[in-house]
């Protein structure tokens, strides 16, 4: 008995030509880099929400300090500038990347109250390095007389 022949010929068979792996491997590349930069660009953003939102605490605990002296002493004796300094970057525990200056304006004749500005600065980390320009975050509040 003869075995039968298991090989069969290539010839009738159909398969990607060069030019079509090579199309489909740029059009996968394209999409690669696409969602590459999307990844870059949202690893950004959260950055810079970290950052406000750590701009915007230290701005919160400014103002609590600023509440704090407020009630200790009648007609806001010991709401002042002296009492609350502005800070440099590199001043701030835990957060030297950061400034933070207070701004209090106390209502003339001294009837009402004051109101209580606190800006926080900072100079935004991202992908590409700390950028040169500042971004700030401005709380502010009014304090009365009590």
């Amino acid at each position: 008995m003869h075995a039968p022949n298991r090989l069969k010929s290539c010839a009738g068979q159909a398969g990607f030509t060069l030019a079509e792996i090579l199309v489909a491997c740029a059009i996968i590349s394209v999409g690669l880099v696409a969602v590459s930069m999307g990844f870059g660009y949202g690893v950004d953003g959260v950055e810079a929400g970290r950052q406000q939102s750590t701009a915007v605490f230290l701005a919160e605990q400014r103002i609590e300090l600023a509440k704090e002296l407020a009630a200790r002493n009648p007609n806001l004796a010991d709401l002042t500038t002296a009492n609350l300094p502005a800070e440099a970057y590199g001043a701030i525990a835990n957060a030297p990347r950061y400034r933070r200056t207070t701004a209090i304006t106390i209502d003339p004749g001294g009837a009402t109250g004051a109101r209580v500005d606190v800006d926080v600065f900072y100079r935004p980390v991202t992908g590409r390095g700390v950028l040169t320009t500042e971004r700030s975050v401005r709380l502010s509040i009014f304090l009365a007389n009590r």
